[in-house]
């Protein structure tokens, strides 16, 4: 049987005063290099999801959240590797402007970026895949709509 693997990714979806959303380009150095992302990355052992989702947005951006400050979106759930790996992504939201601070060895390039341009990207192939599914929802909430 094959070994199958759960991964959780706090993530944030970052907006500016325009709603845009910050998308960083992975560097080419890393698997999916070249594709955009949202901020976020590994939950490390006795941190919580919110406090993975502040530490990764600052060790990528820069940019210093505190936790409690992140807006809670929901969690969801991509398969990845022939269905081996499955990443569990609790997904939080924050305004914030200015220029992130990239670590060259994780990303290449940044921008702002509104919604229906993230949408076209990932129908491109340019994002990850639920980047744009995951904006989209946090764009919601942040403006009161919740999740529908």
């Amino acid at each position: 049987m094959k070994k199958r693997r759960i991964h959780v990714v706090p993530c944030v979806v970052v907006f500016n005063g325009r709603g845009e959303v910050l998308l960083l380009k992975r560097s080419k150095k890393k698997r999916y290099g070249g594709k955009w992302e949202i901020p976020g990355g590994s939950l490390k052992f006795g941190e919580t999801p919110r406090e993975a989702a502040s530490r990764e947005l600052e060790e990528e951006t820069g940019f210093k959240i505190r936790p409690v400050d992140l807006i809670p979106v929901d969690t969801f759930s991509f398969v990845y590797g022939y269905g081996s790996v499955q990443f569990i992504i609790p997904l939080y939201a924050v305004f914030h402007s200015g220029e992130p601070v990239l670590r060259p060895e994780e990303h290449d390039d940044w921008g702002w970026f509104t919604v229906e341009d993230i949408r076209q990207m990932e129908t491109r192939g340019e994002t990850l895949r639920g980047v744009y599914l995951m904006s989209s929802v946090a764009k919601r909430v942040v403006q009161g709509g919740g999740r529908r």
